[in-house]
């Protein structure tokens, strides 16, 4: 990519939920991090915090409708909690899907990006399935588990949302994925899974993201990224947290 900026960066950070039992301790840091990493690989950042299940929805068209034609490229991150079929919950605990969102970016839609690389990171559990496998010799399960958000109080409300305090995203189905090329769509982990989120350093997959695409960008593309995040999150203290990446690009994607 030879432009500067490259293209808009969208991060959606629902942090704050009127179920106040539903808080997401440890998002300002991914925010943070994040805001960071796409800022140095020249996109424009813009940050919208705990969003209605419309406001998303509205976000996702506001971008949609504009002209993107002097940049090489799209980000779409969303930071929430989700549940089955692959919603993701507004801060008035309503659900949208991941579907609605990207459905603003397909060719007829936002034909500035007419073939252009489209991505969209979503960090949010998609189910309350959590195998924590089995613990290593070096760290002990009570010191695993202080590290967790507990997600008994989410499960008792209806929408079921477990992001838990680390939170599991993994294979997505094909009706939530774009007929069009040149999309991509990054799931922290797989279906009716949780997704790990750190109390005080954030959500295993983003971190495991930002790290990996700032030592990594500059030599590799996105997907070989993409696949050595799923590697760190897997191998993390042996949890069962597989990352969901999917993709139609029709060229490597550099960043």
């Amino acid at each position: 990519m030879n432009q500067c900026p490259r293209g808009w960066c969208i991060i959606v950070n629902n942090v704050h939920f009127t179920n106040q039992k539903l808080n997401r301790r440890g998002a300002e840091e991914d925010e943070k991090n994040l805001k960071e990493l796409f800022e140095a690989l020249s996109f424009k950042v813009d940050i919208r915090r705990n969003l209605s299940n419309h406001g998303l929805e509205k976000v996702a068209q506001e971008f949609g409708a504009k002209n993107h034609s002097v940049y090489n490229a799209f980000v779409f991150i969303v930071m929430s909690h989700g549940g089955d079929r692959d919603s993701i919950l507004g801060v008035d605990g309503r659900e949208t899907n991941v579907k609605n969102l990207m459905v603003e970016y397909l060719e007829d839609n936002c034909p500035s990006l007419k073939d252009k690389p489209k991505v969209f990171i979503i960090q949010a559990c998609r189910g309350c399935r959590n195998d924590f496998g089995k613990f290593s010799s070096s760290s002990s399960a009570d010191d695993f588990n202080s590290q967790l958000v507990a997600t008994s109080s989410q499960a008792q409300i209806g929408f079921q949302p477990c992001d838990t305090g680390v939170s599991p995203d993994s294979t997505l189905p094909r009706s939530v994925f774009p007929t069009e090329a040149n999309f991509v769509l990054a799931f922290s982990t797989a279906p009716g899974y949780v997704s790990h989120r750190n109390r005080e350093h954030g959500a295993w997959f983003i971190q495991a993201m930002v790290k990996v695409i700032r030592e990594y960008h500059h030599r590799h593309h996105l997907l070989d990224m993409l696949t050595e995040v799923t590697r760190l999150v897997v191998e993390r203290r042996k949890s069962v947290q597989v990352p969901a990446p999917m993709d139609t690009l029709t060229k490597l994607l550099y960043l």
